[in-house]
């Protein structure tokens, strides 16, 4: 397959709905990562996401919408906790996840009663879901298992030859995937962090919102049950910004062949050592992670990620538990 790149113009786009709608398969940036978008209406386009990411069938999908009208087609039960988050959080990086209706099948949803539904804040990402007039499934644009892209580039290093088409838009802001709030059950629960936090949705819902811990359970998210995020290189994770930890580990890999590097809040600590910075705060660690990850691996053979995430230091922020979490799984937990 000769994959198109395409851009944000009245023809391109219109190209990109008619492709959707024949059931072929479309990359498009958002504001979180890109996505890999097939018509969610077409059961035959739905598994063609699944076969060419090499995705388990068993791992739901989100379905993207450009208008929260477009909730109530697709949800049986919008509660009021969902219609709060409709106002005030939609458009954004917030996935919900509600009882469905039959016009959402099986495949999507993975044989589960409920559905996740998005509306992403990027016009971008918008203006293709309008154009393609259909709600749109879509799991991140890159093979099962790899980083995220967050740039056109970095979908065209995973699909090229795979899909019908990309459609080269910005960098994507925030950098990390959207959070997954669960709204079918009586008590709401954060299935998968991100850029919205638990702490925000429990103010404004007026109720705790507690983050799901146990991710070998069967649950209603997408992406949260298998190893996720790797890079090609081995990674370990160090949660308390222990210079000297950090360094001796560094040195023990260096002692052993390999051309390790070191990913850490401050990399002018470890001078003499090689050294990347992983942002200023948790926002711009998001913003970078998976940007980051896939350059680290083309130049070092073992990455020692550090991040250290407590209260009232500089990685204290909305988007904290969410790049932790993204940063345990690439590293499959091997913590140091």
């Amino acid at each position: 397959m000769i994959t198109k790149y395409l851009h944000f113009n009245e023809h391109d786009l219109s190209l990109a709905g008619e492709l959707i709608r024949a059931g072929e398969l479309i990359g498009f940036p958002t504001e979180t990562v890109y996505g890999l978008g097939a018509n969610a209406l077409d059961e035959d386009a739905v598994k063609k996401t699944y076969a060419v990411k090499g995705r388990p069938a068993d791992n739901p999908l989100i379905v993207h919408i450009y208008d929260k009208s477009q909730v109530y087609d697709i949800a049986a039960d919008v509660n009021d906790y969902a219609k709060t988050v409709i106002e005030h959080v939609m458009p954004g990086p917030i996935t919900i996840v509600l009882p469905k209706q039959g016009l959402i099948k099986g495949i999507v949803t993975a044989g589960l009663p409920s559905v996740a539904i998005r509306m992403p804040e990027s016009t971008e990402a918008r203006q293709f879901l309008r154009a393609a007039a259909v709600p749109v499934s879509a799991p991140s644009a890159n093979l099962s298992g790899r980083p995220s892209p967050t740039t056109w580039q970095r979908v065209r290093e995973d699909m090229d030859g795979r899909i019908a088409a990309v459609l080269c838009g910005a960098p994507c802001r925030v950098g990390i995937e959207s959070t997954v709030l669960d709204l079918s059950r009586t008590e709401p629960i954060v299935l998968r962090p991100g850029a919205v936090s638990a702490e925000y949705l429990s103010e404004l819902l007026g109720i705790h919102v507690g983050v799901l811990t146990d991710p070998t359970s069967k649950v209603n998210s997408p992406g949260i049950r298998y190893k996720h995020y790797a890079p090609k290189v081995p990674m370990v994770l160090e949660l308390d910004d222990d210079r000297d930890k950090l360094s001796a580990y560094y040195d023990q890999k260096a002692a052993e062949g390999c051309n390790p590097v070191l990913w850490v809040q401050n990399p002018l600590r470890f001078g003499g050592r090689n050294a990347v910075g992983m942002g200023i705060n948790a926002e711009a660690a998001a913003a970078n992670l998976f940007e980051t990850m896939r350059k680290l691996e083309t130049q070092y053979d073992f990455i020692i990620a550090s991040f250290c995430w407590r209260k009232n230091t500089l990685y204290d922020g909305p988007a904290s538990q969410g790049v932790l979490d993204r940063l345990m799984r690439a590293c499959g937990h091997n913590i140091i």
